[in-house]
Parts: structure tokens; C-alpha cells; sequence
């Protein structure tokens, strides 16, 4: 993710998101689409004074090269194009997790 704002997972301030609301007409015609939605909100939060922090720990993406599946800090695993992989990837957390004592929340 090189510009370092990954649309698999965005988290707001309340603050931030009423900021957004309030301005983001300003964007409209002068942010483009070209890079997707992620692209978007980065290049408009930034024009509109929102300033924003990046935790990699928090997302498993494999197009990140985070590739960590033995970490059970991660919220959420990316771009697993197959169930399967997802899967492992996700039971390999909670193992650890399991192990080392820490809750963790079951998919169903």
C-alpha cells in the first residue's frame, strides 16, 4: 500500500467523519477517482486538513507484504481470493492467540 491508506480497513474519529460531511463538497471537483476509493478519502481528508496515522499491525494483507498470519494483534486478514486461505490464515491467529491466553472473538 504505498500511499500508506489501504481501503481494506479505514477507522475514523467521530470528529473526523463529521469534518468530512461538513467539507467533503469541497472534493468533489478537485480529487479524482483514478485510484479508488482509498485514494480518494486519503486525497480528500488531506485537502480538507484531516491528518491521518497508519498502523500496519493492525491489517493482514498480503499485497502489503505484512503476510504475518501468527499474529493475533491483526483485526482483519485481505485479499485472500480463496476461502481456504483465508481460513488458514485466520485459524493460524487464533491458534497462537488460544495458546498465549488471549480471547478471540469466532467467525461463524
Amino acid at each position: 500500500f504505498k500511499f500508506e491508506f489501504l481501503g481494506a480497513l479505514e477507522i475514523f474519529t467521530k470528529e473526523a467523519l463529521q469534518w468530512y460531511f461538513e467539507n467533503s463538497w469541497q472534493c468533489e471537483s478537485k480529487v479524482g477517482h483514478q485510484g479508488g476509493e482509498d485514494y480518494y478519502m486519503l486525497s480528500c481528508l488531506d485537502g480538507i486538513g484531516i491528518d491521518h496515522q497508519t498502523d500496519h499491525a493492525l491489517l493482514n494483507d498480503k499485497y502489503a507484504a505484512t503476510g504475518n498470519c501468527y499474529d493475533p494483534w491483526v483485526v482483519g486478514f485481505h485479499f485472500y481470493k480463496k476461502v481456504t486461505s483465508w481460513n488458514a490464515c485466520y485459524e493460524a491467529a487464533a491458534k497462537l492467540a488460544k495458546d498465549q491466553g488471549k480471547e478471540w472473538a469466532q467467525y461463524e
